[in-house]
């Protein structure tokens, strides 16, 4: 394999696995989840500051690698797969691009948790958070990455490039994360292991991009 091949390989194979555990990591720690303003910025004043910045440090890694690992997955699944790949990459990738702005608003949380007079700023914060573009943000963001990860996944499992549990951990995350906001009493706890799950499917994608010399062909 030819050093530049390796490297976008290695590359690849880090943003395949690196991008979730990433965001798994990130909203384990994250001390508030889509709450109005007053709560979140309560919430990151009460916060321990270490674990804070942790978490958003993980988020933004994960702005970054997220994308990138996405485009990973649609190519290791191209040749047998193009139209899954295609349409499960694109929406994969354009899904995950909101993400820096989302990551951005928990920096602004933070940033407002930390002035003399905090709670002041919870109409600001309410305000900018719901505006038309970070709704749509949010919108493209949520419908994005979902439906993305189950198309990757048959698109993965169907080019014989992932096994089968591998597959359903991808496909198993998408209506987790969903329960989460339409269960009673929003178990956050199912977004964890909805994040976990996609960690766990994405590793052997990862091992086969850095490890395979040549992949399928149509």
């Amino acid at each position: 394999m030819p050093g530049y091949e390796r490297l976008w390989r290695l590359v690849l194979a880090v943003a395949i696995v690196g991008g979730p555990l990433g965001y798994a990591v990130g909203s384990i720690l994250i001390p508030a989840v889509h709450e109005d303003g007053a709560t979140s910025i309560a919430a990151n004043a009460a916060a321990n500051p270490i674990t804070n910045v942790m978490h958003l440090v993980a988020y933004v890694l994960a702005s970054f690698l997220l994308p990138i690992g996405a485009a990973g997955l649609a190519y290791l699944a191209y040749a047998r797969a193009p139209w899954l790949a295609t349409i499960g990459g694109l929406l994969a990738v354009v899904g995950w691009l909101p993400f820096s702005a989302l990551t951005a608003l928990d920096d602004v949380s933070m940033a407002m948790a930390a002035l003399p007079d905090s709670g002041s700023y919870a109409t600001l914060l309410d305000r900018f958070a719901n505006d038309a573009v970070m709704g749509g943000f949010l919108l493209v963001y949520v419908v994005g990455h979902l439906v993305a990860y189950v198309l990757l996944a048959v698109a993965l499992r169907r080019a014989g490039v992932i096994p089968r549990w591998a597959a359903w951990s991808m496909i198993a995350s998408s209506p987790l994360t969903v329960a989460v906001f339409v269960v009673p009493g929003r178990p956050l706890v199912l977004g964890d292991v909805a994040l976990i799950l996609l960690v766990i499917g994405s590793i052997p994608a990862a091992r086969v991009m850095a490890t395979r010399n040549r992949l399928s062909t149509p």
